[in-house]
């Protein structure tokens, strides 16, 4: 599929031949930030997120050298309404995927408490152990153009504060996620983007089309492989 060029591209897309290559790409990224991050101010805050490509990512974190994990902090962004064994949980696929591998301290990983009751309890709990400011905020996007668990038409699009408590009928289920304040406010916000049936709704942002909800995410760089960038002929 090949997409017609478009006048507004965001502020920073990066066109990998493959997923891999995307994820690779990332990886480098969050290898050089960590190291600037701690030498700039003694320790790397960042977020992490859900979904098959940043596992493509955690396997090349795992193998990088030069990585301070000592001095790394890791958050969420967001989380479904599961425990930490659960197979749908994003910081259980973390777990497997990376910190397992690498050597941050537990007490440095901070998840979301998904099976908390009320959910509404854990989005003010997580807000409040937020530090001041993120280093990286690492999203996705789902091919609705949803980031986090931000989704079209849902209450948390519109939440103030640094987290919160999401009904997404499109799921039929919770979410726990961070805000677009939140988001918006980590020195850099990454977008890691694979598969053909993200065309679509990457195209559309790139063009200002409709009101996607990546689409509020402030001077993305966006990691995005050639197939999500309508880059590939069929």
């Amino acid at each position: 599929m090949k997409v017609s060029p478009v006048n507004v591209p965001p502020v920073d897309l990066r066109v990998f031949p493959t997923p891999q290559a995307a994820a690779d790409a990332a990886a480098a990224a969050f290898a050089r930030a960590a190291r600037e991050a701690v030498t700039a101010r003694g320790a790397f805050h960042v977020a992490l997120s859900g979904g098959s490509t940043p596992k493509l990512m955690y396997a090349t974190l795992r193998d990088l050298p030069d990585i301070p994990w000592k001095a790394v902090h890791v958050y969420f962004g967001d989380e479904r309404s599961v425990g930490p064994d659960s197979p749908d949980s994003n910081y259980g696929t973390a777990q497997r995927e990376l910190l397992s591998y690498v050597p941050v301290p537990p007490s440095q990983i901070h998840r979301m408490e998904g099976e908390r009751r009320p959910l509404e309890d854990a989005a003010a709990a997580y807000a409040a152990l937020l530090p001041e400011r993120l280093d990286v905020n690492l999203l996705g996007m789902g091919d609705d153009g949803h980031t986090a668990s931000l989704f079209p038409g849902t209450a948390a699009l519109d939440a103030g504060g640094r987290a919160a408590a999401n009904w997404v009928p499109q799921q039929d289920t919770w979410r726990l996620t961070m805000t677009f304040a939140e988001i918006n406010a980590a020195r850099q916000r990454w977008l890691l983007v694979a598969g053909e049936n993200k065309v679509q709704a990457l195209a559309d942002v790139r063009a200002g089309r409709g009101d996607h909800p990546v689409s509020r995410i402030q001077d993305p760089v966006w990691f995005v492989d050639a197939a999500a960038a309508g880059e590939t002929e069929n």
